[in-house]
């Protein structure tokens, strides 16, 4: 009865109501006006929670007035509806943390990766106090098949994340939550991903127990799963028993009706009809309740979950928080970081195709962090951006080679308004005024080792079919000769000369995945000047550049006859001493790199690995370009 007094006892309290010391074992409370109504009693009562009388039946009052309270006594039930009706939600506060950590930046640069993009100060900005906040959400989970199963779910989520929070039980051991402020007088944090919102707002909160329903779901995977596998064997067992059951009906039914459908059955005609109608109806009896059966098996074995949402907790605690962007090549965006004093970490950031949490995301170019799976599997083939799946109308294709191309790369045609890419413009409407159909060397996207259509076995002259007919001379000039159709990678003069341009450093990435080595020249600041390209392709190593000098880098859109496995990596290394020789930047300022998994490792010179060494896949591209390149004059 203590369990029941406490909560009695304390519902009234909570309610309003003055409860008096027990005498003899008897509460005197007087309840407010408004519960007494709803609850259908007088405001005055007298509770005793020891065991009644015999002969009283639940509800019965004894003749001193006193009203003994027992599980099933009606008051009993209407209190605990009453308590349902308002569930008891709480506010609490963390106060003992500290907030005058410094260095955030670089303490977010070693907590945060970002492979394609770099971590940066924001000018003028520092570290400054602000409040956050948790909602831990309590549920009551239902997992029914043939049974049901009930169990009490806690969820903890951050509020100005918009995630879960995986370490409830270490801030419950940590700290001790408090019900006064110690800072309230710091700002309050806005939700990253609802920034126009309030953080406890109903949009807000809403949005927050749908998330914590999806965390809820992936916490009970695993007993899910020991159901899921319980309820098939049981299924599989019933179903079993089913089809031996209707099994053994039918063909005792198909018996029967083949002994009624026997000419030398003496039994008279019109008997014999009847006799095998009714078989038949039995049959199709048989079989529709065989369905039926299974159906309910189906049905009584598959898995249901409910989810209750009893109350919630709103916690509040300090942080540090310091903007920083996050930039590259092409895109800048500007994101805060935020330092947990009582976690002691730096927390990760959300991507915002999915919603999920990570240390380490990709920058695309239309300015969206997100995971490595949440890109788009093709990057521009011209300039090498990315996209995530939120600027997916960013990426088009080529109309000649069906290769992707940004929308900033794309080259539209004044003439027919097709799109293409730099190597295939003019080649739009060159096939009698349909574009020219041009296979690309290594479609995008295709499995390395995988086999191409060897680009040899196309005849020489096919290149000449797709050119677009010269116009019919005005006046008689001396004739020239017709330029030849653009080929994968024409190019244009280049001009007499340009502006030098001086670099201050040179960062060189291998990567580990496909054989692509990547230079980029920067200068003082972290800005770009160039970005050169070595790819090893079928035909040789392709070269693009992305430099000041525009479609007149004589590097650009070129082609090399690779070395062997044992002199490839003289062979770059000479490229990329060019390179620097071409920016003036000092040896020891060439640093390089190899990205594995995505994440850069310093090397302390170039080394090449997996496909740059098979001397198989060498041999066949020197071969390759042997043969379409040996009547043209080739850079070696």
């Amino acid at each position: 009865m203590d369990e029941l007094a406490n909560f009695v006892l304390n519902y009234c309290r909570e309610a309003g109501a003055i409860v008096e010391p027990p005498a003899y074992g008897v509460y005197e409370v007087l309840l407010p006006d408004a519960l007494a109504a709803r609850l259908g009693v007088p405001a005055y009562q007298r509770f005793a929670f020891d065991e009644a009388s015999p002969d009283l039946q639940p509800g019965e009052v004894e003749t001193d007035e006193v009203t003994h309270l027992s599980y099933s006594h009606p008051l009993v039930e209407r209190l605990i509806e009453e308590a349902r009706q308002k569930p008891a939600c709480a506010r609490l506060y963390v106060n003992a943390v500290r907030l005058d950590k410094r260095g955030l930046a670089d303490l977010a640069r070693q907590a945060l990766s970002f492979p394609n993009a770099r971590l940066t100060e924001v000018p003028n900005q520092t570290e400054s106090p602000i409040l956050g906040h948790y909602v831990r959400f309590n549920f009551k989970a239902a997992l029914i098949t043939d049974e049901k199963r009930e169990q009490l779910l806690s969820v903890l989520m951050d509020v100005q994340g918009g995630y879960a929070v995986k370490e409830l039980a270490e801030i419950e051991r940590l700290v001790t939550l408090e019900t006064t402020p110690a800072f309230e007088h710091l700002p309050v944090m806005s939700p990253t991903w609802l920034p126009d919102e309030e953080p406890l707002s109903s949009r807000t909160l809403e949005e927050l127990l749908e998330r914590a329903k999806r965390a809820a779901l992936d916490e009970l995977a695993e007993p899910l799963e020991s159901l899921q596998r319980r309820a098939a064997r049981l299924l599989e067992l019933d179903r079993a028993r089913l089809e031996q059951y209707y099994d053994d009906m039918e063909r005792d039914l198909k018996r029967r009706l083949e002994r009624a459908t026997d000419p030398s059955a003496t039994l008279r005609q019109d008997s014999g009809h009847r006799r095998r109608k009714a078989l038949e109806d039995k049959l199709a009896a048989v079989q529709a309740e065989r369905e039926a059966k299974l159906a309910d098996a189906e049905a009584k074995y598959r898995l249901r979950v409910e989810l209750e949402l009893i109350n919630l907790l709103v916690i509040v605690q300090p942080r540090l928080v310091l903007p920083m962007n996050i930039q590259n090549r092409t895109t800048t965006i500007t994101r805060t970081v935020v330092w947990n004093p009582l976690l002691h970490r730096i927390e990760p950031l959300t991507c915002e195709v999915c919603g999920r949490v990570s240390s380490r995301l990709f920058l695309c170019t239309g300015g969206h962090l997100t995971h490595e799976e949440c890109l788009l599997p093709h990057q521009c083939v011209d300039c090498k951006r990315v996209y995530c799946r939120l600027c997916a109308e960013q990426i088009k294709a080529c109309v000649v080679c069906d290769r992707p191309v940004c929308a900033s790369s794309l080259n539209r045609c004044p003439t027919c308004g097709r799109g293409t890419c730099r190597e295939h413009v003019g080649l739009c409407h060159a096939a009698e005024g349909e574009p020219a159909r041009i296979l690309p060397t290594r479609k995008h996207g295709m499995a390395e080792g995988a086999e191409v259509p060897p680009p040899e076995l196309k005849p020489e002259p096919e290149p000449e079919k797709v050119e677009a007919p010269p116009k019919p001379p005005v006046e008689k000039k001396p004739k020239k000769k017709k330029p030849s159709p653009p080929s994968a990678r024409a190019k244009r003069p280049p001009p007499t000369r340009w502006t030098p341009v001086t670099g201050q450093k040179i960062e060189v990435y291998t990567n580990a995945a496909e054989p692509v080595v990547t230079a980029f020249v920067l200068a003082s600041g972290g800005r770009e000047l160039a970005t050169r390209t070595w790819e090893l392709v079928e035909d040789g190593i392709a070269v693009w550049c992305h430099c000041e000098k525009g479609p007149f880098c004589p590097a650009d859109q070129t082609v090399l006859e690779p070395a062997t496995a044992a002199e490839i990596e003289a062979q770059l290394r000479a490229e990329i001493e060019a390179l620097r020789r071409e920016y003036q930047v000092a040896g020891k300022r060439v640093n390089f790199y190899y990205v594995l998994h995505d994440a850069p490792r310093p090397e302390r010179r170039l080394l090449l690995r997996g496909l740059w060494k098979d001397d198989v896949t060498l041999s066949r591209a020197r071969a390759v370009f042997l043969k379409r390149y040996t009547p043209r004059r080739r850079r070696r």
